[in-house]
């Protein structure tokens, strides 16, 4: 045989005989997100966020892979994976908190090799009008024409950041009021010179989306003056001899409304049976069946945290008005100088350090007169420490 021929005769051998040591490439698993897609919003309420994957590997088949999420690193989930290596699962956003989380998706392939990959997407709340409350002033509060009306209003909202909601003050008679100071989901109001009658004030609020929440509430401005009839008005409270502070910025006085109309005692006389004796300024509306704070000082940070509604001059001369720390006088008197109540205690009725009330079952014209009727409080709601309940009920006596 030639050459020739012995060299095609190997060729040919070689060329048509089987394969000897060749076999498939073992590589590891590729996996990538479909979705969510990067930084996609979810709402809570609005169905569920897909989880879904694209898988490959060069030896194992799609469905031979395992795939799991996980969500900001919780529990795994499993997923389904088809003949085209599309690894598909999902999660309510209403069992997640709103704002961001981070997915990620892992393959595992029959050899134990892995691959990863994540996306970031939010949650937000479901969409909805945003939770409206008037704070104050109570329903139904009436004030004397030409006072000065505090509003206060809240609202939260599920989609909205309590600083990016929009706060919106109108009155039925005057319009829209404007001034309002309103952040972190707070609004407050100093609205002035509204016009006498009975105002419907609506809060609207709106968020981010343009659903808007609303509360109202109703206020009268009387344009007529109510006249105060003898126990109309009642002591209901003192502070006498305070410690924390000295008596010149801590003495106050509390009166109580037993009537069914609003007072404003804007220029009647606060005095005792001697020198004493101070004209209140006003306005300074007495709410029916509610209180009001005197004070010598109308600074709590002065005053040892008393909250104030009006204000008296403290001088024991005189000019102003002094509470003894010895037997005196408290007595309320109209412009026309009828006394509409009197109280003389002695001071068997107060203690140093802490506020003298009346029993709230004595809170009438008359029954305040007599030491029975009054006790030292108990509860403390300055924050200057000494018991004392100035502007809301008494303590019970016993």
């Amino acid at each position: 045989m030639s050459r020739l021929a012995l060299f095609l005769s190997v060729c040919l051998l070689v060329a048509c005989g089987e394969p000897v040591g060749v076999s498939r490439l073992n590589s590891g698993p590729n996996v990538s997100v479909v979705a969510p897609l990067p930084d996609q919003l979810f709402r809570q309420g609005q169905g569920d966020v897909p989880l879904i994957a694209e898988v490959f590997d060069s030896y194992d088949a799609p469905d031979e892979l395992a795939v799991h999420w996980s969500i900001d690193g919780g529990p795994a989930l499993g997923a389904v994976t088809d003949g085209d290596g599309i690894a598909t699962t999902s999660i309510s956003p209403d069992s997640l908190d709103t704002g961001v989380h981070d997915a990620i998706v892992t393959v595992t392939d029959t050899d134990g090799a892995t691959d990863t990959a994540g996306v970031r997407f939010l949650v937000g709340g479901p969409l909805g009008a945003p939770d409206v409350t008037i704070t104050a002033p109570a329903g139904g509060s009436t004030y004397a024409e030409g006072q000065n009306v505090t509003f206060r209003g809240q609202a939260t909202d599920s989609t909205t950041a309590p600083g990016d909601l929009v706060f919106k003050w109108e009155s039925d008679l005057d319009g829209e009021l404007s001034g309002a100071v309103s952040a972190g989901g707070e609004s407050l109001l100093l609205a002035e010179g509204l016009q006498s009658g009975t105002h419907f004030v609506t809060l609207t609020v709106t968020d981010s989306d343009g659903d808007s929440g609303t509360d109202f509430v109703t206020v009268t401005l009387a344009g007529d003056d109510v006249i105060a009839d003898p126990g109309d008005l009642v002591f209901s409270e003192f502070m006498v001899n305070p410690q924390v502070v000295d008596d010149e910025v801590g003495e106050w006085v509390e009166l109580y409304n037993t009537s069914g109309t609003p007072i404003d005692v804007a220029g009647y006389t606060f005095h005792d049976d001697d020198t004493d004796h101070w004209v209140l300024e006003g306005p300074l509306v007495v709410q029916p069946h509610g209180y009001i704070v005197i004070c010598a000082n109308m600074n709590p940070a002065v005053n040892g945290g008393v909250p104030c509604d009006g204000w008296f001059l403290r001088d024991p001369l005189g000019e102003g008005l002094a509470l003894a720390n010895s037997p005196d006088e408290l007595v309320l008197s109209r412009p026309d100088g009828v006394q509409i109540d009197w109280v003389h205690y002695e001071p068997s009725w107060f203690q140093p350090g802490a506020a003298s009330g009346v029993n709230p079952t004595q809170l009438e014209g008359g029954a305040n007169d007599y030491a029975e009727a009054w006790c030292v409080q108990t509860t403390i709601m300055t924050s200057g420490g000494e018991p004392g309940t100035p502007g809301i009920e008494n303590d019970a006596c016993e």
